[in-house]
């Protein structure tokens, strides 16, 4: 990789060998994409080194590595960015909602708040509807996250916050919505606020939307109320 278009020839190959599912040559060439990178300060090489780094991340998702990989997007999202341009505001967000959701599934809920409390304190101010919409899933993910921490109480204000922030008939708040609303219920139940949770429910399975996303989380709606009843 002697030069920048070598440096980039090469990531973009990362890629390539990860959507053909040869995952031992991606990391491999990541590996050593990310090492030429990380020691040029160019543009070229920054972009190259993130997709290294998130590359490398996605494949250890894959392969089911996921204490890995949760560490592999906290190394991408510590990749120098410029914090005017909402393209690279946007990949450090996704790497770290990414970081936290693989440390939600290893059940490691107070490092997934970590991840989720850096991305919200980093990005709330951004005015791009990309990153903004990556930083209200980081609230989102957290409140779950709490309510797997035990904090019933705290979640069911948050998620009752969140809710009341967004619309339940448009298409790009409708998903968030009523995940919000079956995290405030989860919490109610917790809180013996049996009555209210099932309220909440059927307003969430009540939604009909046309879009996959908010296809499935009603239908889990519609499942977390028939085990309510």
């Amino acid at each position: 990789m002697a030069t920048l278009q070598d440096l980039r020839v090469a990531a973009d190959r990362v890629i390539e060998l990860h959507e053909a599912g040869d995952l031992d040559a991606a990391l491999a060439l990541a590996d050593q994409v990310a090492e030429a990178a990380v020691l040029r300060d160019d543009e070229v090489a920054r972009e190259s080194l993130f997709v290294a780094r998130f590359e490398r991340a996605v494949v250890l998702t894959e392969r089911e590595e996921l204490t890995e990989a949760a560490a592999a997007f906290g190394e991408a999202a510590e990749t120098p960015t410029d914090p005017n341009d909402p393209d690279q505001r946007h990949e450090v967000a996704m790497a770290l909602l990414h970081r936290g959701m693989c440390l939600d599934a290893v059940g490691d809920s107070e490092a997934a708040i970590a991840a989720y409390d850096q991305l919200i304190d980093r990005f709330r101010g951004a005015d791009d509807l990309v990153t903004r919409d990556q930083v209200l899933r980081a609230r989102v993910n957290r409140a779950a996250s709490r309510l797997e921490a035990g904090d019933a109480a705290t979640v069911a204000e948050e998620a009752e916050e969140l809710r009341l922030g967004l619309d339940p008939t448009a298409p790009l708040d409708a998903e968030q919505w009523i995940l919000a609303s079956r995290i405030r219920a989860a919490a109610l139940i917790e809180l013996g606020q049996d009555d209210l949770a099932r309220q909440l429910l059927t307003e969430a399975a009540a939604i009909d939307l046309d879009d996959p996303a908010v296809s499935e989380q009603r239908e889990l709606a519609e499942e977390d109320l028939q085990e309510l009843d």
